[in-house]
């Protein structure tokens, strides 16, 4: 039902406007009790409280049967379709903040803690499956319904002098069937930003292909403050 705007004369003020709740077709005065749905529909409090619940996202009123819900957010349609969290993050006041930071830092002690007793127990577990006969390369070991396997490989690590000295003795093709060579480049960043930021003609087309080789992109890493000593 389209909103209908009711001309005073009940009653009210005059040139006062009064809308139409599109649930009950009350009249409703724009000045106390209406509020206003994501299509932009008036309605009235106490349809609100029956029919409507308030997206966590853009914080307006949707119908019930069309909400959905992430991580026990109300959202709407729009705002569900969004990636997960971005919906969510947005709306977070400071006390929802801080628990969040307390939540964290709490669990990055108890994962601090569970690591390093994991780590304990897996390094004992593998000089224990060390002892024990093979199959294929593995161990595997039970108690009761639950079981952890080791896997064992050999892995060569090279001498990079003593490979240099061999491959003076050997031709390539018997140097190239048992070692492969590997070139890696490491960008400097700091002479690279430079590089790019000078202007002489010289250098354009050196600059451009450098702007093709490297790419800088950003990993943002969360640390734990330490609490400052009392």
């Amino acid at each position: 039902m389209v909103n209908e705007a009711a001309a005073s004369g009940d009653g009210q003020e005059p040139n006062t406007v009064a809308l139409v709740c599109i649930e009950c077709e009350l009249t409703i005065n724009t000045m106390s009790n209406s509020h206003t749905t994501r299509a932009g529909a008036a309605v009235c409090l106490e349809c609100v409280t029956a029919y409507y619940v308030a997206c966590a996202g853009c914080e307006q009123f949707i119908p019930q049967d069309e909400a959905r819900t992430r991580s026990d957010l109300v959202l709407c349609p729009e705002c569900y379709a969004k990636p997960s969290g971005v919906a969510g993050a947005s709306v977070l006041d400071q006390s929802g903040i801080e628990s969040l930071i307390a939540e964290y830092t709490a669990l990055h002690a108890e994962e601090k803690r569970i690591g390093t007793r994991m780590e304990e127990i897996k390094e004992l577990l593998k000089d224990v499956a060390a002892t024990q006969p093979r199959v294929s390369g593995a161990v595997t070991m039970r108690a009761g319904d639950r079981a952890v396997k080791c896997s064992f490989r050999t892995t060569l690590k090279c001498d990079a002098e003593a490979v240099e000295r061999l491959e003076q003795t050997l031709d390539q093709n018997e140097f190239g069937e048992l070692f492969e060579r590997k070139v890696t480049y490491s960008p400097h960043k700091e002479p690279v930003q430079e590089f790019l930021s000078m202007t002489d003609d010289a250098h354009e087309e050196a600059r451009e292909l450098l702007r093709a080789a490297v790419r800088e992109t950003e990993t943002a890493t969360l640390t734990i403050v330490p609490k400052p000593k009392s």
